[in-house]
C-alpha cells in the first residue's frame, strides 16, 4: 500500500509540475526553429502579398536573432508623409505579434519566451527610391507596448490596436466689437 502511494505521489508531481515544463520546453523548441528557419521567407511573402508592392521592394534578412527588413520606396520620401515617421514602422511592428492570442496559452508563453529570452530584434530600414536612407528603427520585440497585453491575453481576445492621437488646433472665438475683445 504504501509503494502505490508514492507511485501514485510520484505521477501526480510528473502530471502537474514537470510534464507542462516540458511541453513549454518543446513549444519553445518549435517556436526558435520557426524564426530560424522559415520566419523570414514568410514574412517576405506576407509582405510580397500586399498591395503596395509596386512602390515598395522588400528584402528580409534573418541574422537570428536579428531580423533585418529593408524598404525600398520606388518613389520620393516627400510623396508619402507617413513615410517621414518612424513610430508609424514600430507601432505597424509590434502590432503583427498580436496574431499571438490566438495560441493557446502554452504555445504562447513559450512563443513569448523565445522572443524575450534570445532577445529578437527587429532592424528597418527605410530608402528613398534613390537609394538613400530616410531612417533606420531597431525594434526589440520583448520592448513592444503589447508584449504583455498578449503575454497576459486569454485565448482568441483581440487586443485594441492603439490608434495615434492627433491635436488640431481650434479655432479663436469670434469677436463682434472692441469691447468684447477686451473681454478676453
Amino acid at each position: 500500500m504504501k509503494n502505490i502511494t508514492i507511485v501514485i505521489a510520484l505521477l501526480t508531481i510528473f502530471w502537474t509540475w514537470i510534464f507542462p515544463k516540458y511541453q513549454i520546453y518543446n513549444y519553445e523548441k518549435e517556436a526558435r526553429d520557426l524564426l530560424k528557419n522559415n520566419f523570414a521567407q514568410e514574412m517576405k511573402q506576407k509582405l510580397l502579398s500586399q498591395p503596395s508592392q509596386k512602390i515598395i521592394k522588400y528584402d528580409v534578412l534573418n541574422h537570428y536573432p536579428d531580423i533585418r527588413i529593408y524598404h525600398d520606396f520606388q518613389i520620393k520620401a516627400e510623396e508619402i508623409p507617413k513615410l517621414q515617421e518612424p513610430e508609424e514602422f514600430k507601432i505597424n511592428l509590434c502590432n503583427q505579434w498580436n496574431y499571438l492570442t490566438s495560441f493557446d496559452s502554452q504555445k504562447r508563453e513559450a512563443f513569448l519566451n523565445v522572443l524575450e529570452k534570445d532577445k529578437v530584434t527587429f532592424h528597418i530600414t527605410v530608402k528613398d527610391k534613390f537609394g538613400q536612407e530616410v531612417f533606420y528603427i531597431k525594434q526589440r520585440i520583448s520592448e513592444c507596448p503589447n508584449f504583455f497585453k498578449i503575454r497576459n491575453a486569454k485565448q482568441g481576445e483581440v487586443i485594441e490596436e492603439p490608434k495615434p492621437v492627433t491635436f488640431l488646433p481650434q479655432a479663436a472665438p469670434a469677436v463682434r466689437t472692441s469691447s468684447d475683445a477686451a473681454q478676453y
